[in-house]
């Protein structure tokens, strides 16, 4: 493995093998972020539906109470 390394040093020089390793870290780094940022956009949605869960129950409460007072 690092024989292979330094080969590639060797035969492409250094900027390239250090261009590639920058981008793979790149590459890296943004399939962590989307997977960061799909997880947190469903918790966001989950909180979200359980507020308007909670709102519609309170809601259901209030024309419940107006359909009593109403008779």
């Amino acid at each position: 493995m690092m024989e292979e390394i330094l080969k590639l040093i060797e035969g492409y020089g250094l900027p390239l093998v250090l261009l590639l390793g920058a981008l793979y870290a790149l590459y890296r780094f943004l399939v962590f972020s989307l997977y960061e940022v799909k997880n947190q956009f469903s918790r966001h949605h989950e909180r979200a539906a359980d507020n308007i869960n909670e709102m519609m129950k309170k809601i259901d409460i209030i024309l419940e109470f107006i359909k009593r007072n109403d008779k």
